[in-house]
């Protein structure tokens, strides 16, 4: 089952960066790139919610890359667009042609959905080994405070 199209460009980026940029390459040698918007990369002002009050306030800046593409090929044509949060401008022009091509259901497509489906267990191996560092730094209160008499 193929994940909403929003997580794919986190997915694919969490993928095998060689094989990423293959397949982008390879979709692209044979077909029409045309930017629908200029791509941009740089810093942004990130801003966040505080969780007590709901005020908003502003993180730092954080290095954003954004492309916004129509590929066209002999099978079909569709827009596809990445953001991501990173300076590499190559890479976020790879996963929206990657974007793209899934979405214009290309022959590619069952290739880009297996490495959608590795960058998928790659978030969920990290969000793992997350929880289990999360899990280390629990204190029971309750031992702490029982007598030893």
């Amino acid at each position: 089952m193929r994940p909403e199209r929003e997580h794919w460009a986190c997915a694919l980026a969490a993928a095998d960066a060689d094989a990423v940029a293959a397949l982008a390459d390879r979709i692209r040698r044979r077909a029409t790139i045309a930017p629908l918007a200029p791509p941009r990369e740089g810093l942004m002002l990130m801003q966040m919610r505080e969780s007590v009050t709901g005020s908003l306030f502003h993180l730092g800046e954080i290095p954003m890359a954004r492309v916004h593409l129509r590929l066209t090929a002999p099978e079909g044509a569709a827009e596809g667009g990445a953001a991501l949060m990173s300076g590499d401008l190559a890479l976020v022009t790879r996963l929206a042609i990657l974007d793209a091509a899934l979405s214009a259901e290309l022959p590619e497509a069952p290739e880009i959905e297996a490495l959608i489906a590795e960058g998928m267990a790659v978030q969920a191996e990290i969000r793992a080994q997350r929880a289990l560092a999360l899990d280390r730094t629990r204190v029971d209160f309750q031992l702490l405070s029982e007598d030893d008499a």
